[in-house]
């Protein structure tokens, strides 16, 4: 499945903006994964609060399963950061 990154997710991503998973079922052994292929850092910043947010084919997890959302090959998982505006 393909992943995008969006932002200063690709920052951490050591400038790639996507990253193609093999092994993950769900948004956390995605993280787990991430974290291998791009180091501890990315995915401490994956998992910080209120860094940035995981949409599977253009729905927030936060609204169908959180960090537990399955996810399938045919899956489009896009990863940016929160951003807040005044």
């Amino acid at each position: 499945m393909k992943i995008l990154f969006y932002g200063s997710v690709i920052d951490y991503a050591n400038g790639e903006n996507f990253f193609d998973s093999k092994n993950s079922s769900n948004i956390r052994t995605l993280i787990d994964e991430l974290g291998n292929h791009f180091g501890q850092s990315f995915k401490e910043f994956l998992l910080g609060d209120g860094t940035c947010f995981f949409l599977v084919n253009g729905k927030g997890i936060m609204t169908i399963g959180g960090i537990d959302t399955k996810i399938c090959p045919e899956d489009k998982v896009e990863i940016l950061p929160f951003v807040e505006a005044g």
